[in-house]
């Protein structure tokens, strides 16, 4: 039997990211998938500042009521809690989960190596800029061996507090 394959997953009766709906055998060799890319939902996606503050704070707000909270981060279902959120204030912005979970795992990231780095001696931290402070042949000394990080030296992270 010839199984198609599409992005290197295997499509055969069920749904590949909830889009294909069907597909039809006219022969082994020839397939029509029945699969709409424009419907094809990118996780990557540009947050204003203000759709990222209300979405930190609709995340406090779960926190604080305790209800979505588990031991190691939130029980199963709370995306989906935010997406409603996020739908009511910004109703034309088309926010879905994946594009709330991705910025929550880049929040995570760089606040991991936010952190990492101010354990690191000669790195410190201005309250009033919310920016690292680091004298410049320790930063170069740093980005020799951790390219990757460069875009930490001048950014802001207004929300580190939180």
């Amino acid at each position: 039997m010839f199984v198609p394959k599409l992005f290197g997953k295997v499509v055969y009766k069920y749904h590949y990211l909830s889009h294909i709906t069907s597909h039809t055998y006219l022969s082994p060799k020839k397939l029509i998938c029945n699969f709409d890319f424009s419907l094809l939902q990118m996780a990557r996606r540009a947050w204003s500042e203000v759709e990222e503050e209300i979405l930190l704070t609709n995340l406090t707000s779960l926190v604080d009521q305790g209800v979505w909270q588990a031991k190691n981060g939130f029980h199963p279902g709370y995306l989906g809690v935010l997406e409603n959120q996020m739908r009511v204030s910004f109703p034309e912005a088309g926010i879905k989960e994946n594009h709330i979970e991705g910025k929550i795992k880049k929040w995570k990231r760089d606040y991991f190596y936010l952190d990492a780095i101010l354990q690191i001696p000669g790195f410190g931290w201005n309250p009033n800029e919310n920016k690292l402070v680091v004298q410049n042949d320790v930063w170069n000394e740093f980005v020799r061996t951790r390219p990757q990080l460069r875009q930490f030296r001048d950014r802001e992270f207004p929300n580190y507090n939180r």
